[in-house]
């Protein structure tokens, strides 16, 4: 974090910052701005440093009426998928989550696929150049007063997070367009059971 944070201070002609909570404005603006940029461009990319996987057991009683609730781990922004296993069958189910659990009717029990805050030393080079030039257009907006560079750089950090998403797109494996059933075997299967 201070890494990519001393790179866009530099980047602006400005001293860096020695050590967290050192007191100086540059700290205080970069770091209350940090957790805006880094969890909302985390939340708009599907980036593949971010999906982890967990089963859930530890039960507690549901709310928004559902009888199981189940806590989620600290580093999880949002779950992405649920599912349930039912007989050993891996089954989509119905469910909710508020700002500290997922709340299921599986008293068994449940699997989530979420978006964890993922350490900046895993990020690719492209998406942490985004959040460098985000910085920057902090600094040059709340700092030097040129709303204008902010702008321009704004946009050079949508270059950045859109060629990340790219390259994290191209690491997921493509899904196929119709699920197999038995309608669609019989159907475009011609005659092959």
């Amino acid at each position: 974090m201070l890494g990519i944070m001393n790179a866009a201070l530099q980047s602006q002609g400005l001293d860096e910052i020695l050590s967290e909570n050192d007191g100086t404005p540059e700290f205080r603006v970069l770091s209350r701005n940090w957790p805006l940029i880094v969890e909302a461009e985390l939340e708009d990319g599907s980036y593949s440093f971010t999906k982890q996987q967990i089963e859930l057991q530890t039960r507690q009683p549901g709310k928004f009426g559902y009888s199981d609730a189940y806590l989620l781990p600290g580093d999880a922004l949002h779950v992405r998928h649920l599912w349930v296993v039912v007989d050993g069958e891996r089954c989509e189910a119905d469910w909710s989550q508020d700002g500290t659990s997922v709340h299921v009717n599986s008293e068994a029990g449940c699997t989530i696929e979420y978006l964890s805050v993922a350490d900046p030393s895993i990020w690719g080079a492209n998406f942490s150049r985004g959040v460098q030039a985000k910085l920057e257009a902090v600094v040059l907006r709340a700092l030097k007063e040129e709303a204008g560079e902010a702008a321009s750089m704004e946009q050079q950090a949508e270059i950045y997070f859109q060629r990340a998403r790219t390259i994290s797109s191209k690491s997921r494996s493509a899904n196929p367009p119709l699920k197999r059933s038995r309608i669609a075997a019989a159907r475009f299967g011609r005659g092959s059971l």
